[in-house]
């Protein structure tokens, strides 16, 4: 399902601002890009994260992904609809960090003080002000 231009203005525009609650940094050093119409496999779905998927591309990489943005081929492979960037970003305790996109209990966040952006799990997050 596409969005609107004003939808996705709206969605992007509209940015909340979160307190990180935690520090978190990941380890993986070679999770899974992908591009529109990449192609991948996908296995089991994420019980602690419905709504994403683990997912390998053809050259071994594989990760998490948000479902929503495969297109299934049949046969359990799939096709990217549009670019997966798996960067989960490095927080500490204290930063101020927008959410510009959320999907499914995950927010992509640009960090105030760092200026990078990333995943981050909502859990490791509060609103401000709160």
């Amino acid at each position: 399902m596409a969005i609107s231009a004003v939808a996705y203005y709206f969605r992007v525009a509209i940015m909340s601002t979160f307190i990180a609650n935690s520090d978190y940094e990941e380890k993986d050093s070679d999770p899974i890009c992908l591009q529109p119409g990449d192609e991948i496999q996908a296995g089991a779905a994420d019980r602690t994260w419905p709504g994403w998927v683990w997912a390998t591309d053809g050259r071994g990489n594989d990760g998490y992904v948000p479902e929503e943005i495969l297109e299934p081929l049949g046969d359990g492979r799939f096709r990217a609809k549009e670019v997966f960037d798996p960067t989960v970003l490095t927080i500490r305790r204290g930063d101020r960090l927008k959410s510009i996109r959320q999907i499914h209990g995950w927010h992509w966040c640009r960090s105030e003080s760092a200026g990078k952006e990333g995943w981050v799990a909502g859990y490791l997050l509060k609103p401000e002000g709160l």
